[in-house]
């Protein structure tokens, strides 16, 4: 009776082993893991001093002047950073499949070293004073496991629904871009609900989203508190795509309404004296075309963004409300001679503000994009000013020129780039001005120079194997006159940057 018992329990136990197993649900893991090293020279574009008398922050109770130098500090930047995401898939039934993206620390990644000045450990030691056993302790850390995105996908007869928190791309990502790319930092992302719908060679993607709808001002001591309507931001868009993929041909155009409430701490006003000041309410439209075509062996892609809208209280100086208006375009084009080399050329703009008119006309394209290794690429005054990341930069206020070449062999890629630019708006002596980098308008009494100088860039990919890339950069900025503005007689004396960096790429 016993034997009997035990066979049943067994076979009961067996048996349910099976169905578990037979429901588990697939998971599908995909990501990328990557570090790297960098160096920068004269990253403050020159060797005269600019001190904080000279230049003071937005809390110092003195408006700023508009010069274009850094404040004293270093002159040279080595730091390390990684980057990791991790993108599971889940199969759920043929109709539902769930993705997402976990990545750790800031900006999909953090810096090599990192961790925490006053962390949450009691013991002298940990904290970082009277640290006698140096060599035997471990500061806490600071990174963090982010849910950048999680989404469901609803497969329809009529059209793909994704639900959720999603990245967003649009054509050649200069307004949205979904951080596909390893080693981008951003992406735009949404929570909200989309639909493709396909017939044919068209397809026509309408969506809803809410960027912000979270008090999170320290400064008035709310963090943590609910969300209220004053603090919303939401988007509300829809895109209409022609693709041929036998003609290799795209058209497109985008189409997006943006809206924020007037206690929205996504968008800060640019102050120039004080901070705390609310930006009102925003009401942007943005329309964007799009087109790629390719023969044979030339490519050829342009993306416009047209901004316009109502834009809240920019300047924070008596100005009011103003009006946003505003374009960018960017042209790329590459001619592949043969399976070894090819040739491009990428041309763009992005509109600068004047400063002096209720109308806002800076465009600021998506910070993954980037036309060299140092021009635009970093925020320069951060590294030794604070505020923003050192990442968190855009091309803006510019006409460039990137003329590039890449030799391809087996297992190397060898790239070379000349890339210049000249400023779109610059102060003039008389009227008010901005400054583009760092957000905000002055009173100018002083002539600044459109050039933004030049820039030669060289590197290369090594394919480890399938799954492993090392790189290497070096690039060397003739810094031009624009950076010598100081707003006073007396114009700074530029120095060049230049600098590399190394990394090593895992994708699986």
């Amino acid at each position: 009776m016993t034997v009997t018992r035990f066979r049943l329990a067994s076979t009961v136990f067996i048996s349910a082993l099976s169905i578990n197993s037979a429901m588990a649900l697939p998971i599908d893991w995909t990501g990328v893991f990557g570090v790297d090293t960098t160096m920068i020279s004269n990253l403050r574009r020159t060797k005269d001093s600019i001190t904080a008398a000279q230049k003071p922050d937005a809390t110092a109770g003195t408006p700023r002047t508009g010069t274009q130098g850094i404040r004293n500090g270093d002159s040279g930047a080595n730091f390390q950073t990684y980057v990791f995401k991790l993108n599971p898939t889940i199969i759920v039934n043929d109709g539902v499949t769930l993705k997402g993206e976990l990545s750790s620390g800031y900006l999909r990644g953090g810096f090599a070293g990192d961790n925490a000045a006053n962390n949450q450990q009691t013991s002298a030691n940990n904290s970082g004073a009277a640290n006698n056993s140096y060599f035997f302790t471990t500061p806490a850390q600071r990174s963090a496991l982010n849910v950048n995105q999680m989404y469901m996908e609803l497969y329809a007869d009529t059209a793909l629904v994704k639900i959720g928190r999603m990245s967003k791309h649009y054509g050649l990502g200069i307004v949205w871009d979904n951080g596909n790319d390893s080693w981008d930092r951003f992406l735009t992302m949404y929570d909200g609900i989309e639909a493709t719908m396909k017939i044919g060679n068209f397809s026509l993607v309408p969506y809803y989203s809410k960027i912000s709808s979270y008090n999170n001002n320290s400064a008035t001591g709310t963090v943590g508190s609910q969300p209220a309507g004053g603090w919303d931001v939401r988007e509300l868009g829809m895109s209409a795509q022609y693709d041929n993929k036998n003609r290799d041909l795209v058209v497109s155009i985008q189409y997006a309404k943006r809206s924020s409430e007037r206690k929205a701490t996504l968008y800060s006003s640019n102050s120039t004296t004080a901070t705390g000041i609310e930006r009102g309410k925003t009401s942007v439209t943005v329309i964007e075309p799009y087109v790629s075509k390719k023969w044979n062996k030339f490519k050829i892609a342009f993306e416009g963004s047209l901004q316009s809208g109502d834009y809240g209280n920019v300047y924070s100086d008596g100005t009011g409300n103003s009006k946003l208006s505003t374009t960018a375009y960017v042209l790329e084009s590459k001619y592949e001679f043969n399976p070894k080399w090819d040739m491009g050329l990428n041309a763009g703009q992005a509109n600068g503000d004047k400063g002096s008119s209720q109308k806002f006309e800076a465009a600021y394209l998506h910070p993954n994009y980037h036309i060299a290794e140092l021009m635009f690429r970093y925020n320069y005054a951060s590294f030794n000013e604070g505020g923003r990341s050192i990442f968190d930069a855009s091309v803006n206020n510019t006409r460039f020129y990137k003329l590039f070449g890449n030799y391809k062999s087996d297992k190397w890629t060898w790239k070379s780039a000349f890339i210049m630019a000249n400023a779109m708006e610059s102060a003039k002596a008389g009227p008010r001005a901005y400054h583009h980098e760092e957000n905000y308008s002055f009173t100018s009494s002083q002539k600044q120079s459109k050039d933004m100088g030049y820039e030669i860039d060289l590197g290369f990919d090594y394919r480890w194997n399938p799954n492993v890339t090392i790189t290497g950069s070096y690039g060397y900025w003739f810094v031009g006159d624009y950076y010598a503005f100081t707003n006073t007689a007396e114009e700074l004396s530029i120095s060049n940057v230049h600098g590399g960096s190394l990394r090593a790429t895992l994708e699986f």
